[in-house]
């Protein structure tokens, strides 16, 4: 069973003007059925001639190649570049991500250490237990 979207381009290169078809053939490597394009020239134009649109493929072919692998290239050249940006960006996030750690874990020392003094004015931890948990989380800190 043939494809529905082959049979309305079928239709729809049975309608165009002969520029039109002579454009579609010369630029048949970018339509979306190529031997439907090929069947209407020979058909319109009576070429009977089959090595000439063999040959044409041909070129179009290479000339795809050329073209894929130009784009190839480009596409991975760029990729390269965006790349190397995102593993510098995740670099510096992972910095920052670090450093939050850091201060977070600053941040909970420094708050023990306050209510370990509100603990020691209070008279439930001595000067001295006091003392030694100061010196435990200073370095830490």
């Amino acid at each position: 069973m043939e494809n529905k979207s082959e049979d309305y381009f079928r239709q729809y290169l049975k309608n165009i003007t002969n520029d039109q078809l002579i454009q579609f053939y010369d630029d048949v490597e970018w339509t979306p059925f190529p031997v439907l394009v090929i069947k209407e020239y020979q058909h319109r134009f009576k070429a009977k001639n089959k090595k000439d649109v063999i040959k044409k493929l041909k070129i179009h072919a290479e000339l795809a190649k050329k073209r894929t692998s130009e784009l190839h290239s480009i596409a991975k050249k760029r990729s390269s570049t965006v790349s190397k940006k995102i593993l510098s960006k995740g670099k510096k996030l992972s910095k920052s991500v670090e450093n939050t750690k850091y201060l977070a874990s600053s941040e909970k020392n420094l708050i023990i250490l306050v209510k370990l003094g509100e603990l020691n004015k209070k008279g439930i931890i001595t000067d001295k237990e006091f003392q030694d948990k100061k010196k435990e989380i200073l370095k830490r800190i």
